[in-house]
């Protein structure tokens, strides 16, 4: 994995900038709660390269691995339940990341079904759909740009 070039966490400002995904995904053999975790682009005074550091450090924080490899456990406790919102949960009290989840989620991921964490470097405007993100998460795939990983609730 590329080491991100930040030295701490990225904090709320970062935090701002950071979109968030979920759903279910079922097949034959297992059903998985999923997040999905992306930056916006730069704003003025940002790069696009300390946007992929960041999520870099969120990413290796989680202690996420590879895209090419099986997604490792990386720990309980890393989404968080607390009140209404589930939160991800990588690091910084101050910045932890509100889950959009519903029902079918919800249900699924307090089942002890895995949920898996992935985390894109590359950043992509959200409101684009569910077509324009899935083409998204399949470039960064294809360079190597994502990191996953499973946890369990």
């Amino acid at each position: 994995m590329t080491t991100p070039r930040l030295s701490t966490l990225p904090g709320p400002t970062f935090r701002a900038g950071i979109q968030v995904a979920t759903g279910v995904h079922r097949n034959d053999t297992y059903t998985v709660a999923q997040v999905l975790t992306y930056h916006v682009p730069p704003t003025p005074g940002q790069s696009e390269r300390e946007i992929s550091d960041g999520m870099q450090a969120i990413a290796a924080s989680l202690r996420l691995g590879a895209h090419d490899e099986a997604p490792p456990f990386i720990g309980h406790g890393r989404i968080q339940l607390a009140g209404i919102t589930p939160h991800l949960n990588y690091g910084r009290d101050d910045s932890r990341i509100a889950l959009p989840v519903g029902e079918d989620w919800r249900t699924v991921a307090q089942s002890g079904a895995a949920v898996r964490v992935i985390v894109l470097f590359d950043p992509l405007w959200p409101g684009g759909g569910q077509n324009a993100l899935a083409a998204h998460v399949d470039a960064c795939y294809d360079r190597g740009t994502l990191r996953w990983g499973t946890t369990f609730l």
